[in-house]
């Protein structure tokens, strides 16, 4: 996955459609916010079993994939609009947890 692309790709379709006056940082604050709680919805009282087969199920699986792109869509957004370079910040948190967390103690 190319996320320079992806990134561009998005936002030409923003321009393409004037949403750039909504992409303030709150406002997608807010829509990864409700993006995350439409993934929630699929899972909301099922079991823990359930919910491990639900993304086999063909129907489930394509709505749930539409929800997760929309959040990760949300999320370049919001990075892009606020300077941070995603690719960077992933790299950091995932260095930053390696030293904090070094795994379950002997």
């Amino acid at each position: 996955m190319d996320l320079k692309h992806i990134i561009k790709e998005y936002n030409t379709l923003c321009e393409d459609n004037d949403w750039q006056v909504f992409h303030t940082p709150k406002n997608l604050a807010s829509a990864v916010a409700v993006s995350a709680s439409k993934i929630l919805q699929h899972y909301q009282w099922i079991t823990e079993e359930e919910s491990i087969t639900l993304g086999r199920i063909p129907q489930s699986r394509e709505r749930i994939e539409a929800e997760i792109s929309e959040t990760f869509f949300y999320l370049l957004a919001l990075a892009n609009r606020t300077g941070i370079d995603f690719e960077q910040a992933i790299a950091n948190k995932a260095r930053k947890d390696a030293r904090d967390y070094q795994g379950a103690p002997d």
